[in-house]
């Protein structure tokens, strides 16, 4: 093990290992790749709940929304409108899946 002495503010030797900088970059790698991890399994976990919402109110969009145009939230402001016409599942579905 290779050491350097440098000199604390105390005055006392301080010794160094080349060792230390793989053990931080390890460290740090470990760190982002479950961070990364955790990332992906957030947006999977919000995408498999839109999927789901999608198929609880396509009956209900077909037949309460069928000429509202996808996008800016023109669909899901159409489903509020008629929300007392909705079905159980869409309504649930609503309900657990607030605008943005």
């Amino acid at each position: 093990m290779v050491q350097r002495f440098g000199t604390a503010a105390s005055g006392s030797a301080v010794s160094f290992s080349r060792r230390a900088p793989v053990y931080v970059r390890a460290a740090l790698a470990a760190a982002s790749l479950i961070a990364l991890l955790v990332l992906f399994l957030s947006q999977a976990s919000a995408q498999d709940a839109r999927s789901e919402a999608k198929q609880a109110c396509k009956a209900d969009y077909s037949r309460l929304c069928a000429g509202t145009m996808p996008g800016g939230g023109r669909i899901r402001k159409c489903l509020g409108d008629n929300y007392a016409s909705l079905s159980a599942a869409c309504k649930q579905a609503v309900d657990a899946n607030p605008p943005k």
